[in-house]
């Protein structure tokens, strides 16, 4: 009895503790971390490299930064650190506040945990001959001497709100080498995409690197440009040739974009090499009537190419639905847009979570079994697809 006594008067002994303990850590104010994200302000060091010297960011292996006053976030949060470069004199004006300056930079991939930064010379070489392309119609500034801007950013990770700027430095009396590369990626904007006020990504061929298209629809007289980022800034006089296969009646307009004069959808295919002896990006472009289709099972088992019966319906606007014909089988979704003289199988899509996922792999079998369930839309018999290529979204129902 004595035991079974004791055992009870320690359990509730163990109780009352961990209540009391419990409600302590509740009204424990003062060792309770808080996160602040009012008035942070950190300071950006000038770079320790000898005046006069000229700073090679080609031929240097790091650049280092240092934040002498960090943000106070009101404990030792884990800050990631990332950097961004400028090459117009008007960043270093600019009073950043919860907002980014409207002038045109680049934040650097490479991120940090540490105040002070060994940044990547070359990847700092790159973003600054962006930035200079951009802003002189392509001009290669291998070999000047230039200024470039820079300052740092901070936020707590997983924290949003925390965003925080360092002041702007200059780094002056510096050289860069421009190396010709073709980009993974390509994107392209204008004044009929996403509404005028975004940019897509271009679909890389499956299989042929260097080949990307796209699907666009602009209106008579709307401009496009591409570009290896979103901030897209690449025109017609830029490109080095184009083949107007659709009658778009493609032409350059007055600020070097090019001007689509007759209004429609088309598909529009880049080929991008480098000419090694010029050490310069060669990029071609062709224009084709738009065309996308389904195939496979949901067709009945006609894997014929671009096959009328199964040719999608083009929308009137950008911002419309394209429509396949009702499906006549059951079985796991194949479509494609159609590039003439490319197989169908390396311009295909599926759905992904709502968006449009682009195949990039090899698919001997089916997206079920050779990239995962998650990319296999089960059709119906009477279904259709419909697809906005504007905003790369779809659905079948």
């Amino acid at each position: 009895m004595k035991k079974t006594i004791y055992n009870i008067f320690g359990c509730l002994l163990l109780l009352v503790t961990a209540m009391v303990s419990l409600t302590s850590c509740e009204k424990d104010d003062d060792s309770n971390p808080v996160l602040n994200t009012k008035n942070l302000s950190m300071t950006l060091l000038e770079p320790a490299y000898p005046t006069g010297i000229l700073l090679d960011l080609s031929n240097s292996e790091t650049v280092n930064l240092k934040v002498k006053e960090q943000p106070n976030y009101g404990y030792p949060a884990i800050t990631i650190y990332s950097v961004q470069v400028a090459v117009d004199p008007a960043f270093a004006q600019v009073q950043p506040s919860e907002a980014d300056p409207e002038v045109k930079h680049i934040t650097l991939e490479t991120t940090y945990n540490k105040a002070s930064m060994d940044v990547d010379a070359m990847e700092l070489n790159n973003a600054i001959i962006k930035l200079y392309q951009s802003a002189n119609n392509g001009e290669d500034p291998s070999g000047k001497v230039l200024e470039a801007y820079i300052r740092v950013k901070a936020e707590v990770q997983r924290a949003e709100g925390t965003e925080c700027y360092s002041n702007v430095v200059k780094l002056g009396n510096l050289t860069v080498a421009y190396v010709a590369a073709v980009p993974s990626t390509i994107f392209l904007s204008g004044s009929s995409v996403k509404g005028g006020n975004g940019a897509k990504e271009w679909a890389p061929t499956y299989g042929q690197p260097g080949y990307f298209y796209t699907m666009a629809y602009f209106g008579a007289g709307d401009t496009f440009q591409w570009g290896d980022s979103e901030d897209t800034g690449t025109g017609y006089s830029r490109t080095s040739s184009v083949d107007d296969q659709a009658g778009a009646g493609i032409d350059e307009a007055e600020d070097g974009s090019f001007v689509v004069n007759n209004a429609g959808w088309y598909v529009l295919y880049m080929a991008l090499s480098v000419d090694k002896a010029k050490n310069a990006l060669v990029s071609d472009l062709t224009v084709y009537p738009a065309g996308a289709y389904v195939i496979g099972a949901i067709t009945g088992g006609d894997w014929t190419d671009s096959n009328p019966d199964w040719q999608m319906v083009a929308p009137a606007t950008a911002d419309g639905l394209w429509e396949s014909p009702e499906f006549a089988g059951g079985g796991e979704l194949r479509a494609y847009i159609k590039v003439p003289g490319v197989d169908w199988w390396r311009t295909e899509f599926t759905l992904f979570k709502g968006g449009l996922f682009w195949r990039t792999v090899d698919i001997p079998q089916n997206w079920n079994d050779n990239v995962g369930s998650a990319y296999s839309v089960a059709c119906e018999p009477g279904q259709k697809l419909y697809v906005n290529f504007d905003e790369l979204t779809g659905q079948v129902k």
